[in-house]
């Protein structure tokens, strides 16, 4: 993997901080931010629904691989420096539940 697309909700104050934060950390794969429904968004994933994408962060690998909701973030974690390790421990069956739960309830809350 040698990149992902992160689409995030432009209009999201709370979206736009979690872009900042994500963007000044050390990355091993780089993340580019795309605002989720614009033109660009639609030309490049035509395949994704661009009511969804702003409902939940939506994140795309340079192979293909589509990630929503909490797995989109715990793949963004993935691709930093310092928070490699956390996904992995988020992702685990024995967490990967609650970090379900938690990123649901803030995209519920978000606005």
């Amino acid at each position: 993997m040698n990149k992902l697309t992160v689409l995030y909700d432009p209009t999201c104050s709370m979206c736009c901080r979690a872009r900042r934060w994500l963007e000044n950390q050390p990355q091993y794969v780089p993340l580019e931010f795309v605002g989720a429904g614009t033109a660009r968004a639609r030309t490049s994933y035509p395949e994704l629904d661009p009511e969804e994408t702003l409902q939940s962060v939506t994140v795309i690998s340079d192979e293909g691989g589509v990630y929503r909701g909490a797995k989109a973030w715990l793949i963004c974690l993935w691709a930093l420096r310092k928070y490699r390790g956390w996904s992995l421990t988020l992702g685990s069956d024995a967490l990967l539940p609650s970090a379900r739960a938690f990123v649901e309830w803030v995209s519920r809350h978000r606005k």
